[in-house]
């Protein structure tokens, strides 16, 4: 054969060939015949197409018909039963090539543990067991807040929340050493920032821990010790008391900041009345200036008055030389009472002496021993206007109520000495006011 014939059957087997080659790659895709460049694929980011010589020869196992940057929606892969490897956390959302790419076989770098994946961003400082402070969810460390309690700065408050770096610069490289655990090395700036103190002017530059707590700035724990504060002054503002910055020579009595609130009240009228600027001796710190304190000891409250308001007693603001006794304040009960009539049977103005105070005046004290006795017999229970069935109230005897013959044959009470049927007698034969 000649070299002429030779060349030209050698292109045609090279064609043949070629021809082949793209036909068994068209074989799977669904545009036909024509080879298209692997879709979406970032081969700057992941590498070139990990082999496939081990694979399966149908593609469609696991690929879309119409592209190979997808995998079937319906595909599974038990990649612990199939590799003996669990993927947990971050690592089951992991795209397959990011393991499985030319770089080489996956068992070469998974022995050297996370650093075969992942590069150390500290430098070989904390050791090679990741696990410590990471966990495989994310690069978020894991375990710090009980790892820093072992420092001399327990991590609480906003100080969980921050990163490391903001406390340590070098914590990238696993340097942790050398941060400072003073506040003011940190927070210098929002102390000079302050609106409502001036810590600048009032030298509050160092120590914060004295008045803050790590929790907020707004909360302080500043011991107030001349002035304790309680009640409502827990909850006040500084700048409440401590106007323009004024920290030092301040009044520690109520008038000289509440003179405003005992000028205007009016419930009951305090400047009017003549009140005490010594406010403690009525009021508490509570919010609102009650319960009132005011030891009522000129006339003491009980019963009925004890819920009283003050306006009740003390009208028109008037709270010197009023009346302590009962009639005082109650005339209008007593001339209108009609059960009994106290004005018509013109009985004694010292209520108390038949009354209580708790409401409605019950029950009555009327000691009725002194007169004629009803704590015995059938007169325990009966009721007042039992015996006494009109507004008349007279003096009784016993002979009143119980009758019997009161002539000298009545042989029961012959013995009577000179045959008086008045109480006293009753009383010497019947004791206990009934038959025996």
């Amino acid at each position: 054969m000649k070299q002429g014939e030779r060349r030209a059957m050698t292109a045609a087997v090279m064609l043949l060939a070629a021809a082949a080659a793209v036909a068994g790659f068209a074989s799977c895709n669904a545009t036909g015949g024509d080879e298209v460049p692997r879709q979406g694929w970032n081969e700057r980011k992941w590498g070139p197409l990990v082999p496939h010589q081990t694979f399966p020869g149908d593609c469609a196992l696991c690929h879309v018909p119409d592209t190979w940057s997808k995998i079937r929606s319906d595909f599974t892969f038990d990649h612990e039963k199939q590799t003996g490897f669990a993927l947990e956390g971050a690592h089951a959302d992991a795209k397959c090539l990011r393991c499985h790419n030319d770089r080489g076989p996956v068992t070469a770098y998974l022995a050297r543990g996370c650093s075969g994946c992942h590069v150390d961003p500290h430098e070989a400082q904390l050791g090679v067991d990741c696990t410590r402070c990471h966990d495989q969810a994310s690069w978020r460390p894991t375990g710090i807040v009980a790892e820093h309690m072992r420092t001399r700065f327990p991590l609480t408050g906003p100080h969980l929340a921050v990163t490391c770096d903001r406390c340590h610069p070098g914590a990238h490289v696993g340097r942790f050493e050398g941060a400072s655990t003073l506040c003011e090395d940190c927070h210098a700036s929002a102390a000079l920032a302050s609106k409502t103190v001036d810590h600048q002017a009032l030298g509050y530059t160092r120590d914060c821990q004295r008045c803050h707590v790590p929790a907020t700035w707004k909360r302080t724990h500043f011991a107030h010790t001349q002035f304790p504060l309680t009640g409502g002054h827990r909850v006040a503002a500084c700048a409440a008391c401590h106007k323009n910055n004024q920290f030092v020579g301040l009044p520690t009595d109520c008038v000289a900041c509440h003179l405003d609130d005992y000028n205007n009240a009016s419930d009951p009228p305090h400047a009017a009345g003549g009140f005490s600027t010594q406010c403690q001796t009525c009021h508490t710190t509570n919010p609102g200036w009650s319960p009132a304190l005011f030891d009522h000891t000129i006339f003491p409250l009980t019963g009925a008055h004890r819920t009283a308001k003050c306006a009740s007693c003390h009208k028109n603001g008037q709270y010197q030389g009023l009346p302590t006794d009962c009639f005082g304040c109650h005339s209008n009960d007593y001339n209108g009472a009609t059960k009994p009539p106290h004005a018509a049977e013109v009985y004694p103005t010292s209520c108390e002496f038949c009354h209580s105070t708790n409401p409605g005046w019950a029950p009555p004290l009327w000691n009725h021993e002194t007169y004629f006795p009803i704590d015995s017999g059938k007169h325990s229970s009966v009721k007042c206007i039992d015996c006494h069935t009109s507004t008349n109230y007279p003096v009784f005897d016993c002979i009143d109520c119980h009758t019997h013959n009161k002539t000298d044959t009545d042989d029961r009470h012959k013995d009577v000495k000179g045959y008086q049927y008045d109480s006293p007698h009753c009383y010497a034969c019947h004791p206990r006011g009934n038959g025996g």
